[in-house]
């Protein structure tokens, strides 16, 4: 058994079902190291997934997007609405418990170092790392129904969307 394996038996057990009640269809396609959620409306596709941590550590992140219900042109290409990514829309961002760059402030089962050597702390409970994604899900809610961020939440620039602003406006 695998270092994720509980944590994503939980979410499969709990917050799928959540989500899916919310109108979310789960896309598995794109695994091992992401599960995409969709969510189509008249005027506008909800997308959200979940990023493992690429070495395999308990650790996800959940990032956002929405974008219009006829499907993006990305890169030049057009992207079909059932094939939308959370980052393909003209503003996404993260969901995450704690404000910070790195994967320590993700959602995440195990502890950081201070935790396991010095209290001897062992790994979180699966329940509750999924307990605290629920409840932090109502900001993304929030967002998706009026575009107001949440305390857990940051939008964020992508390199392609930076890279154009600047030869807009003549920088490096």
């Amino acid at each position: 058994m695998g270092r994720t394996t509980n944590l994503r038996r939980e979410l499969e057990r709990t917050f799928y079902p959540y989500v899916t009640d919310r109108g979310f269809q789960i896309d598995k396609s794109t695994g091992p190291l992401s599960v995409d959620f969709r969510r189509f409306t008249a005027d506008h596709i909800d997308v959200f997934d979940l990023q493992w941590e690429k070495y395999g550590r308990p650790r996800f992140v959940v990032n956002f997007g929405q974008a219009p219900s006829a499907g993006v042109t990305h890169f030049g290409e057009y992207v079909p609405p059932e094939k939308i990514l959370s980052y393909m829309g003209p503003q996404s961002g993260r969901l995450q418990p704690r404000l910070g760059p790195g994967t320590g402030s993700w959602f995440r089962q195990d502890r950081n170092f201070f935790r396991r050597f010095v209290f001897r702390q062992a790994v979180r409970p699966a329940v509750e790392v999924v307990e605290e994604l629920v409840s932090l899900f109502q900001e993304l809610e929030g967002w998706y129904e009026h575009g107001q961020l949440g305390a857990h939440m940051k939008l964020l620039p992508y390199p392609w969307q930076r890279k154009k602003e600047n030869q807009n406006h003549g920088r490096l």
